[in-house]
């Protein structure tokens, strides 16, 4: 679990990185659907579950606490946008707390990785799938307005703002 924003990278690729690390949650939790029950399949499934219970809904604060207030009302397209992200967000809660639900048996008991293997591929497939759909939509909107209608100061703010919510995690 990757806490440490650095300094030197843009909000927009910290961002990316965390679409990247969701996308790996996503196919490590499909993996595991067909791997064995073994120590290190126990340790995939505590590190999904997680990352599922921690990074993901930080990250979802830093859109819709850090990003939305500072892009509202710039651009009506954004603001669409904004709207329909938050709907995305809502969305992918159950898909991403079956998921976790699933990984966080397996984290206690990986012997009922045979009995739930059908059921984690399944949820980890609908999650890989939504949050492709999801990750296109605000890559192709949201995080191109960041550097379009912001100011550089604003976008160091909003580091700044993710960088304490993962302060607050690691303490």
């Amino acid at each position: 679990m990757q806490l440490d924003l650095p300094q030197e990278r843009d909000v927009v690729e910290v961002l990316l990185d965390a679409h990247i690390e969701a996308r790996q949650i996503a196919a490590m939790a499909e993996s595991l659907s067909g791997g064995s029950a073994t120590s290190g399949a126990r340790e995939t499934a505590t590190t999904i579950s997680d990352h599922v219970e921690w990074m993901l809904p930080m990250h979802c604060d830093d859109e819709e606490l850090s990003l939305a207030p500072r892009l509202a009302g710039r651009h009506h397209v954004v603001d669409d946008a904004l709207t329909q992200m938050k709907l995305q967000h809502l969305s992918l809660e159950a898909p991403l707390a079956r998921v976790r639900l699933l990984c966080l048996i397996l984290s206690r008991d990986i012997s009922r990785l045979h009995a739930l293997r059908f059921e984690l591929g399944a949820a980890a497939k609908d999650l890989r799938e939504r949050l492709a759909a999801h990750h296109a939509f605000e890559e192709s909107i949201v995080f191109p307005s960041l550097k379009r209608l912001l100011y550089v100061d604003e976008l160091q703010s909003i580091l700044g703002e993710m960088k304490a919510r993962r302060l607050g995690v690691a303490a």
